[in-house]
């Protein structure tokens, strides 16, 4: 920014060394004059940690300070040892050139932004030899003063001067003559007098020094500059108190840097505020008209169709969820610019997710003709305590990436235990592809915000080139660290650990099922990918079965003619339907043909979810027919199914914390001004069974509220004459004489950061982000306390 550079030139030329560093302590920046007072040239201390400019001895203690100055605000705070480190307070330190020589040094300081410290320090050396100069006789002390760049005075008791250095004249553009014998108050301002006047005679009554003050004088040319002073009592050889002395710097560059600085980092804040506005403004202006698309696209999809209006629906529907997962990005990345995303921990069931996340994932991944599929150790805890949704997002993410970037073979989510303690536990999560692959020279841009590694990808495959950038700030705020191994052609494997606590509660339903049963159980893996073989053969031995593997449908039959002649046939054989030269489809038929074989029990799994496919699978007499990648709950409860006797054996579970659906009709009242919101909202509360009324505006919504009761009432938050949060607070406040407490859930296009909260805090119960779809809404108003009240008879 312009700004900037003008302020950093005005800096590079200050008669001050001044240095700048980052939060990590490390020089950023550094002026010709730091070079002649450290005797490090720039291009040899930039990226240096800046503790080498401090002698050893302080400089541990000094370095701490420096960083809390950057962290966080000292002014706010008590302080020990470093008391004086305060914006008005310099400090003193013993400073260490290059040849090893140690000068002392006075430090000030401005806050560049958030992470970045801008120090002007002061070079103490002529100081100090002047006060060694001053004890070893007049004349001597006389030369020397005159000599240096600081002003030197010194006055009696009664203000007036009775010595001054030439330096000190020149900043009042007096002579020496003209001053002394002159009290102190003829050349200050009425406003700095009494400033002065009292610092002074603090330093009498406590017999400190004043180590700075700072205060605006007036030259006898009427031009106004910023100096400091600093002050100690002047005693005779009796030891009694005479007068003071004090030197003075003239800083008016140093403050008008300082003034430069606060005014940049005043525009740079003001346009922060713009860009959020602008964001929140953008995402509530988009996802109006998107809930009225993907509102209706889902009613008519659920109404009878031709194929082609149905093809054209679902098209339709796709590109608006493209649309809102590019949305998602961008308001997903301001919060990670502003540092305001925020983890929501707790518990969950991590197999679950994984395979949720997965199951997600399949369609497109099968359109491909690419194998889907993930593992989980056997050392990694079930349940867990961390934000799911954070942990759903980087993984769809990353494994969304990796299946855009494949064309053919396979994609395979894999986590294992890094470490682990009886609190928690550091999980380690790959995700593998055979895709395009990525050169080494273009690896370190993938982390970065808006960038892909080949620009041109974005018109092949999409995307803002922001979600890479997302998952790197999630699994860092989570304490973990990502990072990828890759080569051209080869694929790649993104790496990232985090760190989860473990669950005081059991979450899960797989670790819950009595698998003892399935103990010994002789088990015919055939599937021509070897992870998936893998994969399975894993799962089932963690439940003691008996698995073995056949590379082809061939081998497969020939393994199940030579189990059946030893005597130790396979009770089950798990199937994959898509297989080069003999599929599974063929398999199974060979089976039912032989009558050795016809009796055996037989699952199906697929990488498509065809009618027709399930469909011949039913008629060969095929008992499960499973889309992958399989939960190994799903795949646990599927096996117990298909070899007991009793299709009717459910696993066994803990209760649910998810509330059921409504167990009556609600009547509810819709506060909603916008004509499509209106009819989506609506049909999809007259499709649920409830009794819907509009409102079309705060008042009417407080009318209509006042004259009827409700069960619940969707809150529309921005509204004509009276928005929603103003309509809430005014419900609430007549409550406080009713009986009857309506609940209310914000239905609202705002979804930036703090939107929620806001809505909690003006008395809402619960929190939905438009677009609504069906399914969102009904969760939402399952959760509603009137919901789960049954109907009395």
């Amino acid at each position: 920014m312009p700004h900037a550079v003008l302020t950093w030139k005005a800096l590079d030329s200050a008669l001050d060394p001044v240095i700048t560093i980052d939060a990590a302590g490390l020089v950023t920046r550094w002026n010709q004059k730091a070079t002649e007072s450290f005797g490090w040239p720039a291009s040899e201390i930039l990226g240096s940690p800046s503790g080498q400019l401090i002698a050893p001895r302080k400089r541990e203690a000094i370095e701490a300070a420096l960083r809390d100055v950057i962290l966080r605000d000292v002014t706010e705070r008590d302080v020990t040892e470093h008391e004086a480190l305060t914006p008005d307070r310099p400090i003193r330190i013993p400073a260490l050139h290059r040849d090893g020589h140690e000068f002392p040094a006075e430090l000030n300081w401005s806050r560049l932004d958030h992470d970045e410290l801008a120090i002007f320090v002061r070079d103490l050396t002529e100081q100090v030899r002047l006060q060694e100069a001053l004890r070893e006789g007049e004349e001597r002390y006389q030369a020397i003063v005159n000599r240096i760049e600081d002003g030197y005075f010194e006055v009696n008791l009664r203000g007036d001067y009775t010595f001054l250095s030439n330096r000190f004249c020149e900043m009042f553009g007096y002579r020496a003559e003209e001053m002394l014998g002159q009290s102190f108050r003829r050349f200050y301002s009425t406003e700095s007098i009494p400033i002065i006047h009292s610092a002074f005679y603090e330093v009498w009554k406590t017999g400190t020094p004043l180590q700075s003050l700072e205060y605006e004088i007036k030259r006898k040319d009427g031009v106004t500059r910023f100096v400091e002073d600093s002050v100690s009592l002047k005693k005779d050889r009796h030891g009694q108190v005479v007068g003071f002395m004090g030197i003075r710097r003239d800083i008016t560059e140093r403050k008008r840097n300082e003034q430069e600085l606060a005014r940049t980092k005043q525009a740079a804040e003001e346009a922060n505020r713009a860009k959020s506005e602008f964001l929140a403004n953008m995402s509530h202006e988009i996802r109006t008209p998107m809930n009225g698309i993907i509102g209706m696209t889902e009613l008519a999809l659920s109404s009878e169709l031709t194929f082609e209006q149905r093809d054209f629906l679902e098209t339709a529907r796709s590109s608006a969820d493209t649309l809102l997962v590019i949305l998602n990005d961008i308001l997903d990345y301001s919060k990670v610019e502003a540092h305001k995303i925020e983890l929501d921990p707790t518990p969950f069931n991590l197999n679950e997710l994984v395979g949720d996340a997965m199951k997600s994932l399949a369609l497109d991944a099968h359109k491909k003709g690419l194998e889907l599929a993930y593992s989980i150790g056997p050392n990694v805890p079930d349940d867990v305590v961390g934000d799911p949704t954070r942990l759903r997002q980087i993984l769809v993410n990353l494994t969304g990436n990796a299946i855009k970037f494949t064309s053919q073979g396979e994609v395979i989510v894999n986590v294992s235990t890094e470490s682990s303690d009886n609190s928690r536990a550091s999980l380690h999560f790959t995700v593998r592809d055979t895709g395009i692959g990525i050169p080494p020279e273009k690896q370190c841009k993938l982390f970065r915000p808006f960038e892909q590694a080949d620009t041109s990808t974005t018109r092949q495959f999409g995307g803002t080139g922001l979600g890479l950038a997302i998952c790197k700030s999630i699994v860092e705020l989570m304490g973990g660290k990502i990072w990828l191994e890759s080569e051209p052609g080869a694929g790649t494997i993104v790496h990232f650990i985090v760190t989860l606590e473990a669950s005081p509660v059991i979450v899960g339903a797989a670790s819950l099922i009595d698998a003892r049963e399935l103990e010994g159980m002789a088990v015919l893996i055939i599937d021509d990918n070897a992870t998936n073989r893998r994969i399975l053969r894993e799962m089932l031995q963690r439940w003691r079965m008996r698995p073995q593997a056949a590379t082809s449908g061939q081998e497969g039959l020939q393994m199940l003619e030579q189990a059946t002649a030893a005597g130790d046939p396979f009770r089950l054989i798990i199937c994959d339907e898509q297989m080069p030269v003999m599929s599974g489809l063929e398999v199974a038929e060979r089976i039912r043909g032989n009558p050795l074989l016809r009796n055996a029990t037989i699952m199906m799994l697929t990488s498509s979810d065809q009618a027709a496919s399930a469909t011949k699978c039913r008629s060969m007499g095929v008992e499960s027919y499973l889309v992958k990648p399989i939960k190994p709950a799903e795949m646990l409860v599927m096996i117990r199914r298909t070899i007991t006797a009793s299709a009717q054996f459910v696993p066994k579970r803990l209760p649910s914390a998810r509330k059921p659906g409504c167990n009556r009709p609600l009547r509810v009242l819709v506060a909603e001004d916008n004509d499509v919101n209106q009819k989506v909202v609506l049909a999809f509360l007259q499709r649920m069974g409830h009794e819907a009324t509009l409102a079309v505006s705060g008042t009417d919504t407080l009318a209509k509220w006042s004259a009827d009761k409700f069960d619940l009432l969707l809150m529309d938050v921005q509204m004509p004459n009276m928005d929603g949060y103003e309509t809430t607070r005014r419900i609430r406040e007549q409550e406080l004489t009713w009986l009857h407490r309506v609940y209310i859930i914000a239905m609202t296009a705002h979804a930036m950061h703090g939107d929620r909260e806001k809505c909690l805090e003006a008395g809402m119960d619960d929190y939905i982000a438009k677009p609504v779809t069906f399914a969102k809404l009904e969760e939402a108003l399952a959760n509603c306390p009137v919901a789960q009240t049954a109907i009395s008879v």
